[in-house]
């Protein structure tokens, strides 16, 4: 049987190298744009980078849900959070670390020296990737109702067009992981569940990872397609345009206040979430 997979194998190995160097390259010019430009460098920002490289990188979606849901249901409080921002910053990312450590602390108590075994994911944490598959499941039920709850508020404020794009960007993203990792979830439970043969599994189950890694792999991708302040960081930082063009692309701190002294006034919640967000 394996002789037959042995196609699959090879169209496997294009298709993870491909979203490798997609991946790996996007995600890290998305972390070095982060700590390069200064008007990315608000909470949500770095929880956005940290969704970039993260182990749990669902659990990281989960936490800027919470950081968004905190802005605009009580602008006030959150006004609060921003002025101990690494204490706040800790929480929220206490959860996804906590939760990729125990994820391979489990992994790695059952490893045992006189097994050989491939190099691959499922096999090296054995009954820690079940755990994995069961528990993200889990997370991911939480994460749509939030960023729906969130839109639904957002949907109620006043926001110019520059607002529009930071949290079009943020729910393309959003939906992109959510799919990726609920459908890579539902075929991972049904390997489990189901019995079937342990190479068809593990084929199964390595070639539903791709839904995983290619919806993490195209962060960078959206942000530069849909957000302005991202976009004019990174060619600004690969040198593409130079300072004075990128200047000239309106934060979103600055284009909200030049809305405020137009209408003499301003939604209280857009101003909360206006001053940490910059996307």
């Amino acid at each position: 049987m394996l002789q037959n997979m042995e196609p699959l194998l090879i169209i496997l190995l294009v298709i993870y190298m491909t979203i490798f160097v997609v991946g790996f390259t996007g995600n890290l010019l998305m972390v070095l744009v982060t700590f390069h430009s200064k008007n990315l460098r608000s909470i949500c920002n770095m929880l956005i980078c940290a969704c970039c490289f993260s182990f749990a990188s669902n659990a990281c979606v989960l936490a800027v849900g919470i950081d968004r849901l905190i802005a605009v249901v009580n602008p006030g409080r959150y006004k609060q959070l921003e002025m101990e921002r690494f204490k706040y910053f800790s929480l929220l990312m206490a959860f996804p670390v906590l939760y990729a450590l125990a994820l391979l602390l489990v992994g790695f108590g059952e490893r045992d020296p006189t097994k050989v075994l491939p190099c691959l994911l499922p096999n090296s944490l054995g009954h820690a990737y079940d755990l994995f598959a069961l528990t993200s499941f889990g997370i991911n039920l939480f994460v749509p109702p939030i960023y729906i709850y969130v839109y639904y508020r957002i949907k109620r404020m006043r926001m110019n067009n520059s607002m529009k794009a930071v949290f079009k960007s943020l729910f393309v993203t959003v939906c992109l992981v959510v799919c990726g990792w609920m459908t890579t979830d539902l075929i991972g439970a049904l390997t489990v569940t189901l019995p079937m043969d342990d190479k068809v599994k593990m084929m199964i189950q390595l070639y539903c990872g791709t839904f995983i890694f290619t919806s993490s792999a195209f962060n960078a991708v959206v942000y530069y397609k849909l957000s302005r302040d991202y976009r004019s960081a990174m060619r600004t930082m690969l040198g593409i345009s130079n300072e004075t063009q990128a200047m000239k692309s309106t934060t979103y701190k600055e284009a909200t206040d030049a809305q405020k002294s137009t209408m003499n006034r301003a939604s209280t919640n857009t101003n909360a979430i206006n001053t940490d967000l910059h996307v």
